[in-house]
């Protein structure tokens, strides 16, 4: 889906979740509506902003933005109502936005994965993220619930994936160095070994995407 990177960060900077969310990534109206949720004796309003098969945005708005264990303890209301969602935290001033996914996986604890845009960044890193989330009007029709879910998963969890393929290449260098033999210097010895990775990898990647046969070679 082609994105206009400039509109995204115009609603961005204004806060204007609703129209990022139903003008700019497809996502669907949610009836407009906000509700109190009381947490250690403190109201806190929740704006309903979006949906998309079931799976609800909502914006928390307070004069300041509620510290990390109290928005943990907002999360676990709003999951009361609705299990699958996103929360944008923000403050009244219109300063700060912290956005929170939290990853669900059967048998493990929950994963509390947070971003944080300010006024003064360029919105690159976090549009970035919304491009994963950005749905056009031909995937309407096979669009499920898990789809969606997955989409959030790619765009909201990638540091985690990101540090499991990082330890991973760790390890499989380390191997394939054990096997070089004849170059004379630890510093080249290096350099060969990342640059052999780097176009194993890459050829690796286009026959799992069918580029090439796999009967190659």
């Amino acid at each position: 889906m082609s994105l206009d990177r400039k509109a995204l960060i115009d609603r961005l900077k204004k806060f204007d979740f609703t129209g990022l969310f139903t003008q700019e990534l497809g996502w669907d109206w949610n009836s407009p509506n906000s509700r109190p949720i009381h947490v250690d004796e403190q109201v806190y309003d929740i704006r309903s902003i979006a949906q998309k098969r079931g799976i609800q945005v909502f914006e928390c708005r307070q004069g300041r933005v509620p510290d990390y264990p109290i928005r943990r303890k907002i999360d676990r209301e709003i999951t009361k109502s609705a299990y699958e969602h996103l929360i944008i935290f923000t403050d009244s001033a219109k300063t700060v936005q912290i956005w929170q996914w939290v990853s669900k996986e059967p048998g493990k604890p929950k994963a509390y994965r947070e971003y944080t845009f300010t006024m003064n960044q360029s919105g690159e890193a976090l549009i970035q993220r919304l491009s994963h989330i950005a749905f056009a009007l031909s995937e309407e029709e096979g669009l499920t619930l898990i789809g969606v879910t997955i989409k959030l998963k790619d765009a909201f969890d990638k540091e985690r994936i990101t540090k499991r393929f990082y330890e991973r290449f760790q390890k499989e260098l380390k191997a394939f160095k054990e096997f070089l033999q004849g170059i004379p210097q630890d510093e080249m010895e290096n350099w060969y070994a990342s640059v052999m990775m780097s176009r194993l990898m890459f050829i690796y990647f286009i026959q799992k995407k069918g580029f090439i046969s796999q009967e190659c070679g």
